[in-house]
């Protein structure tokens, strides 16, 4: 069993311990020092902070757990553990880390949106707003579409492809407006998760591009960029013949060892 769990990269690592020592410690903060909760609400998301410039708050709120319950420190941990090492390995770390904090500050935002305009309800409008769902979230989705036609076992035992756990967790965010299950991020911070999982490629090809549009500009190659041909009709790609030069047997003796033909 342990040579199928997964490895996490470096990054992943420093994540982990970072988001279990932070919930340890600021449990024993809360628990007992009179003003232990001051740290806590210095680090989570605050829609009148954010609106006064504390735009940290975004970005520190997501690694911090309930220093209260116990649970959502171990399912945020194991949330990252499970989703993430694969999309690190694929990325890299440094495009892993802007992917976290990314997914969590648009969740945050998504949260803040609400409670300004949406009207009193059940988790629309949380004092302070914490935890990683939206990260969550975003790994869960980028993972999915990583690995469309693999197939898993859901909890251990329900056989899923990648595609269908896509839809999963576009479903269970849909049911959280439904059936409000007070999340301390806000029920609209999985929905910032979904999104940037959604359209991450989209937006590295965006970055890609305008990357290279500079680099040329640089160098005075101001030239627009070529479209890349389209795959043929049939799913099939543009492929070209070289003949090799054993071909020109008139001129060429061909070798008993065609190791090395072409």
């Amino acid at each position: 069993m342990a040579a199928g769990l997964p490895t996490p990269g470096r990054a992943l690592k420093a994540l982990l311990i970072s988001i279990a020592a932070l919930g340890i410690f600021q449990a024993l903060l809360v628990q007992f020092l009179p003003d232990g909760q001051r740290l806590f609400t210095a680090l989570a998301c605050t829609t009148q902070g954010v609106l006064h410039g504390e735009i940290w708050r975004l970005f520190t709120a997501g690694l911090l757990t309930s220093p209260t319950n116990l649970s959502h420190l171990v399912f945020t941990l194991i949330g990252l553990y499970f989703l993430a090492p694969d999309l690190e390995t694929r990325w890299g770390s440094w495009r892993f880390v802007r992917f976290f904090f990314a997914s969590i500050a648009v969740g945050f935002v998504l949260s803040i949106l609400g409670d300004l305009f949406l009207p009193a309800a059940r988790g629309f409008h949380p004092p302070l707003m914490f935890g990683a769902a939206a990260a969550i979230t975003a790994f869960a989705v980028a993972w999915a579409k990583a690995h469309a036609e693999m197939q898993v076992r859901l909890f251990f035992f329900l056989p899923i492809t990648g595609r269908q756990f896509l839809w999963i967790t576009v479903g269970f965010c849909v049911l959280g407006l439904i059936y409000p299950m007070d999340l301390p991020e806000g029920e609209l911070a999985p929905f910032g998760g979904l999104f940037v999982g959604l359209t991450s490629g989209h937006m590295r090809t965006l970055y890609l591009r305008l990357k290279l549009i500079l680099l040329r500009r640089r160098v005075g190659d101001f030239r627009p960029l070529a479209k890349a041909k389209s795959a043929r009709k049939g799913g099939t790609p543009n492929l070209q013949m070289l003949l090799g030069g054993a071909d020109d047997k008139a001129n060429k003796k061909v070798p008993r060892d065609k190791k090395y033909l072409n």
